[in-house]
């Protein structure tokens, strides 16, 4: 599927472009561009050979676009989310349709644009990013289906990375959409996001720009975890790269995780051959709940935000106290929805105060836990397909030097090599370099 992209997207452009290019000169261009240029990045996210990948886009910087591509498709990422500014709309819309027509970047990016100020955020979630919210998505899933509302009626979901606005793939959205009406919209009444040791300032902004495009969110939830230390792959020459080089092939999910000889647990780093893969300091939550005006994100007012702290300490008594009011505030949303479509629903019973909401801290931090091997094994992967890649390289020129290199002493090719000394010669005024002797 991707090459059949870089062929359609290069003779498209092949009939806009007057002169050869390549991605490297590209690189250099520090102004924007007016032409239709194609970028060329290396896709080796997944274990195997790498794979290009090409973009075609118009009156773009190419500096900006290589830099998203390259984030994309790096396998040995440190980070998981980047900003980039400068980035049009035009361009953001093209990225995205590569995107969607060409899955081949291992785990899928995660884009948010913001057009007020033109910045792309680019995410690639990993499994310890999911894992916080996908408790809170089992406990959303599970309130709404003991809730006796009528379920053909009133279309109740709780989705993972799914769009809330054009440009917002949130990593919880709680939605509902009344069937009984051919016009009616789907409302999202909750929201909720992940940051895994990465810059708060990228995940407040993608807040804010979700209540801009909707303003009757009733609850936005905010996880956030930070690792020990910001993850780094085995150094070159390290122990750690030497012991993994010498397994010969990759190690399965079983033999690596093995090697960590822990349970896993929040304080457990998972540590195989020395080297630390994947590591848990903290996890955090915020809860803002709408009152009479919309959300205020910089709000303190403790009847309306929460926040608070599930590991190493445990202050989470707020935290779900405030979830339970947005959660009532979503009941009685629903209860609206369904008096709406039949006035003569029973209300009484949708307000059963023996009807509740139910999430377990312990499931939460089971979640990261376990989330953290997956996370660490997907990191040693991208790093060993990149380091034993560079490896054969190596190996494969010791192996030619003996054929390239410089004649063995006293033979008569050194001899020969000697006399074949450089000489300039003048040509019809240009200047040539021959050898004597040839």
């Amino acid at each position: 599927m991707v090459k059949n992209a870089i062929s359609a997207l290069s003779q498209s452009d092949a009939t806009n472009c007057d002169y050869p290019y390549d991605a490297s000169s590209l690189m250099k261009s520090k102004t924007k561009t007016h032409e239709a240029r194609d970028l060329v990045v290396e896709d080796a996210s997944a274990v195997g050979s790498p794979t290009q990948i090409l973009i075609a886009s118009h009156e773009t910087t190419p500096n900006f676009r290589q830099q998203v591509l390259r984030f994309i498709a790096k396998p040995d990422r440190q980070h998981e989310c980047e900003e980039f500014s400068g980035i049009w709309r035009e361009e953001f819309e093209t990225i995205v349709e590569f995107i969607e027509d060409n899955h081949n970047f291992g785990l899928k990016p995660r884009l948010t644009y913001i057009e007020s100020d033109s910045t792309l955020i680019v995410e690639m979630p990993s499994a310890v990013h999911e894992a916080p919210l996908t408790a809170l998505n089992s406990a959303f899933t599970c309130f709404l289906a003991i809730l006796p509302f009528d379920h053909d009626s009133i279309n109740a979901n709780v989705l993972s990375n799914i769009e809330a606005s054009e440009s917002l793939v949130p990593d919880l959205r709680v939605s509902l959409q009344n069937m009984r009406d051919a016009a009616a919209e789907v409302i999202i009444p909750v929201i909720g996001e992940t940051a895994f040791s990465q810059h708060l300032d990228a995940l407040m902004d993608k807040l804010q720009e979700s209540l801009d495009a909707d303003p009757s969110l009733k609850m936005v939830i905010m996880a956030v975890v930070t690792e020990s230390k910001r993850y780094a792959s085995p150094r070159k020459g390290s122990l750690s790269q030497m012991a993994f080089m010498r397994d010969g092939s990759i190690r399965s999910a079983k033999d690596f995780v093995a090697g960590s000889n822990v349970l896993p647990t929040l304080d457990a780093p998972v540590i195989v051959e020395g080297h630390t893969w994947c590591s848990v300091e903290s996890v955090r939550f915020k809860v803002w709940v709408r009152g009479d005006d919309v959300i205020d994100l910089a709000s303190h007012d403790p009847a309306l935000v929460a926040e608070g702290t599930l590991y190493p300490v445990d202050s989470m008594d707020s935290v779900l106290d405030m979830i339970q009011k947005g959660v009532n505030l979503l009941r009685e949303q629903i209860i609206s929805m369904a008096l709406a479509i039949d006035p003569d629903d029973d209300s009484v019973a949708l307000r059963d105060p023996n009807i509740k909401f139910r999430i377990r801290k312990g499931d939460i931090i089971t979640k990261i836990a376990g989330a953290m091997r997956e996370t660490a094994y997907r990191r040693y992967s991208a790093w060993y397909a990149k380091a034993s890649k560079a490896l054969k390289r190596k190996s494969s020129f010791q192996q030619l030097q003996p054929i390239m290199g410089l004649p063995a002493h006293n033979t008569r090719a050194k001899a020969k090599a000697r006399r074949r000394v450089p000489v300039v010669v003048s040509l019809g005024g240009v200047r040539l370099r021959r050898r004597k002797g040839t």
